[in-house]
């Protein structure tokens, strides 16, 4: 059967394990798969921009419930996106004079500026997302692209409970080797290419 949608995946889980009763639990080993992916995953399919409003006087926002990973934050000045300098928490440099910030770092769940802002201030802020299959999301770009993977993490996970250690072993290969694949696939679809030509090569300067 395809595997589109978050019960289709159930239905595929319950199938594999040919156990009827475990139909109850399949969505108990997809949540526990997606803890798993969720910290070994990371493709480009994963990424996403996520628009954030500071009223006036904010010095912090809340991330995105989906956000696993902030990778950049750009401030909205009109038409035009000004690119934000992350710095680690202790080094982030503090002012209590509002203004347009151009400094972010994180503390938790939150992103900090490093100044208030004087007016409502738009951001977008771009981000890896969390893996969460369920009624309000039955399907996401990991499942549709890579359904094996899905689909073996949770069998793996579905062994613990049956008890059986020989078809963890066999479901966790079957996992690992898809989990390469996408890696591979996704390295070969958004890696950059080198650009060869027959001029000499220089030597590089560094600023």
């Amino acid at each position: 059967m395809a595997l589109m949608t978050y019960d289709d995946l159930k239905t595929a889980v319950a199938d594999w394990l040919e156990r009827s009763d475990l139909a109850g639990r399949a969505g108990d080993f997809i949540t526990l798969a997606e803890a798993r992916m969720n910290r070994e995953l990371r493709l480009a399919v994963m990424e996403s921009e996520a628009s954030l409003v500071a009223p006036p006087g904010a010095r912090s926002l809340d991330l995105p419930a989906d956000c696993r990973e902030a990778l950049g934050l750009w401030r909205e000045d009109g038409a035009l996106r000004a690119p934000m300098r992350y710095r680690p928490a202790g080094l982030l440099p503090r002012s209590d004079v509002g203004g347009r910030p151009n400094y972010w770092s994180l503390e938790g769940r939150a992103i900090v500026l490093e100044r208030p802002c004087d007016q409502e201030t738009s951001f977008v802020l771009r981000q890896v997302g969390r893996l969460a299959l369920g009624a309000e999301a039955p399907s996401n770009a990991v499942l549709a692209e890579h359904p094996d993977l899905y689909l073996f993490a949770a069998l793996a996970e579905a062994c613990p409970y049956l008890r059986d250690g020989e078809m963890a072993g066999h479901f966790n290969a079957r996992f690992e080797m898809a989990l390469a694949q996408a890696r591979a696939a996704d390295a070969r679809r958004h890696g950059m290419a080198t650009l060869v030509t027959d001029l000499p090569r220089r030597e590089a300067i560094t600023c």
